[in-house]
């Protein structure tokens, strides 16, 4: 367990660091590979849905390929360009030769940081971790190419969504990076759907076009989460905070690591879970039990609440898990409102078991989304003299009972401390 903390130390630092291609435009506040990595994981499940992927698989994949970039940074072919040149915007012009070359660089510098972070790991996760970056790495298989061109279309969503739709600013170089590895049906015809979303260039006339415009829709959305800064963190004076977003990438590793091997917990079903659970965020926003004490102290006491654990009573917490119920449901439902029935329905169920703890995996990810919490908290604590992260240790301990999460806890106050 202590190796399995130290491991998720170091992952946790994706969440700061941020996307190459965007910083080489200037781009405030850019999103981080950990963002990248949230929704490239819906991107994968969701489109990979459409090929009939195994979604466990293509989920990890999302997970996985980019842990390298903890020692090696995020090393892409824009970063050989200055926005000065504006090279960027004619695409990347190397010859095969030169391609080749930096290519193999790179995958040298990323391996031996992939190696250096799992060594933290057990061998079997250790090896899985590994099989999945290599294979992603060298494209061996026909899954994994569908997988790294819908990697590709989320850099290129990136784009749009940050420096914006211009083609004399984005639209050729990202493009081109995309078109040099799509050859799946599928993904020309998302491309065609982005082209009429952005730029009002008609589709041809393919079948699943409103299929894939509602698929579109819910990646933009749910890609606002990354712009969403955790309030808990904002209200105790956390400067540029982790993101809904990268909070979701935390949960949903840990989730992974911690429960690989427990028979009893389906892992497609809980690594879905752990995206889908703040998903409603995109509506309600994100929110505490203290912003409403707070509001309705008109922060008055703003210092001495927000030290300690909220204390309210049974009847207040039922009242307030209702209401919170009610509008998350309302939010999700929103979001999900015009992807296909069975999806939808998958979707809004995982957060059910989440939210209610009615399934084995609504149970532990529940705790565990807690202890990620405090996790968070920890490593704040000791970036910050006056933050205190005793109230996330009260909360933890009072709502676990799972023997592997108590472990973990124990193990955190063991690390910090």
């Amino acid at each position: 367990m202590k190796e399995i903390v130290n491991f998720l130390i170091e992952v946790n630092k994706l969440k700061e660091l941020p996307r190459t291609g965007l910083v080489t435009w200037g781009v405030k506040n850019p999103v981080t590979v950990a963002d990248h990595i949230f929704r490239a994981a819906f991107t994968f499940w969701l489109l990979g849905r459409k090929k009939s992927l195994n979604i466990e698989r293509a989920i990890k994949f999302a997970l996985f390929h980019d842990l390298c970039e903890v020692y090696a940074g995020d090393l892409t072919p824009l970063m050989y360009y200055t926005r000065k040149t504006k090279r960027i915007m004619k695409g990347i012009r190397l010859s095969n030769k030169e391609k080749q070359k930096r290519a193999n660089k790179k995958f040298q510098i990323e391996k031996k940081s992939l190696l250096k972070l799992i060594k933290f790991l057990k061998p079997e996760l250790k090896k899985e971790v590994f099989a999945y970056w290599l294979s992603y790495e060298r494209s061996i298989s026909r899954e994994v190419k569908l997988i790294r061109e819908f990697d590709r279309i989320d850099a290129l969503l990136e784009s749009f969504e940050y420096i914006g739709t211009d083609k004399k600013i984005t639209g050729t170089a990202w493009w081109e990076i995309v078109e040099e590895i799509v050859e799946d049906r599928l993904v020309k015809d998302f491309l065609e759907t982005m082209q009429k979303k952005f730029y009002g260039k008609a589709p041809k006339n393919h079948k699943r076009q409103k299929e894939l415009e509602n698929i579109l829709d819910f990646l933009l959305k749910a890609g606002e989460l990354k712009k969403i800064g955790r309030l808990y963190w904002k209200l105790r004076g956390v400067k540029n905070p982790e993101t809904v977003s990268g909070h979701i990438y935390t949960l949903t590793l840990a989730a992974w690591v911690l429960a690989s091997g427990r028979k009893e917990l389906s892992m497609e079903k809980l690594l879905k879970m752990a995206l889908c659970h703040e998903l409603s965020a995109v509506y309600t926003g994100d929110t505490t039990p203290y912003d409403k004490i707070l509001r309705e102290n008109n922060s008055k006491n703003k210092g001495e609440i927000l030290k300690r654990m909220l204390r309210i009573s049974k009847k207040e917490k039922r009242s307030i898990f209702l209401k919170d119920y009610r509008e998350e449901k309302k939010s999700l439902e929103k979001l999900t409102l015009n992807l296909e029935p069975q999806l939808k329905r998958e979707m809004i169920q995982l957060w059910k078991e989440y939210r209610t703890k009615s399934s084995p995996e609504g149970r532990f990810l529940s705790q565990l989304n807690v202890a990620a919490v405090l996790f968070q908290g920890l490593i704040y604590e000791k970036k910050y003299k006056n933050f205190s992260a005793a109230p996330l240790w009260e909360w933890a301990f009072e709502v676990s009972d799972d023997p592997l999460i108590l472990e973990f806890l124990e193990v955190m106050k063991q690390k910090f401390y």
